[in-house]
């Protein structure tokens, strides 16, 4: 089994970021990769090494938000994860706050079986295929749980629910 653990929408709160991963920790076993939807990357960047102390080999990739004005990480990517392509983006770029309908064709056009995005910073699940996974925002002490065994996904939204 392989396990991401999927973050958006940080805005700066890294203080929040180390205590709401410390509180997952707790009821999760290590993690394979940590994946960024954006706005916060240089908040995950900041993160890496107290990530790594607990999970010293798990991959960690992020996407730009529209709040991240750096130029070292691109808007959109497509990666391997489980034996699945996962589709990972902000979703500024697919106006997720009018709908899903340009993420959906993205994820499509690209073969994904799972689209990623942030951006609204309401967590949501789509059952369709690819599914679109987002994990609501960091930032609110909120995040997603991807567990792929055997080419199977499974999702868990996490909200801590104390903002």
């Amino acid at each position: 089994m392989q396990r991401a653990l999927i973050l958006s929408d940080i805005h700066g709160e890294e203080n929040g970021l180390r205590w709401m991963l410390e509180e997952v920790w707790k009821t999760v076993g290590p993690i394979d990769a940590y994946l960024c939807l954006g706005d916060g990357v240089r908040d995950f960047d900041r993160a890496e090494s107290f990530i790594r102390r607990r999970d010293p080999h798990a991959a960690m990739i992020a996407v730009r938000g529209n709040c991240d004005f750096v130029a070292d990480y691109p808007e959109r990517r497509v990666i391997p994860f489980g034996g699945l392509k996962l589709y990972m983006t902000h979703g500024h770029i697919h106006r997720v706050k009018s709908g899903l309908d340009y993420l959906y064709g993205a994820a499509r056009a690209e073969g994904a079986d799972i689209a990623l995005y942030g951006h609204t910073h309401r967590a949501n699940v789509e059952y369709t295929t690819p599914w679109l996974i987002n994990p609501g925002a960091a930032k609110d002490d909120c995040c997603a749980l991807l567990e792929i065994d055997g080419g199977k996904p499974h999702v868990k939204l996490i909200s801590l629910g104390f903002k």
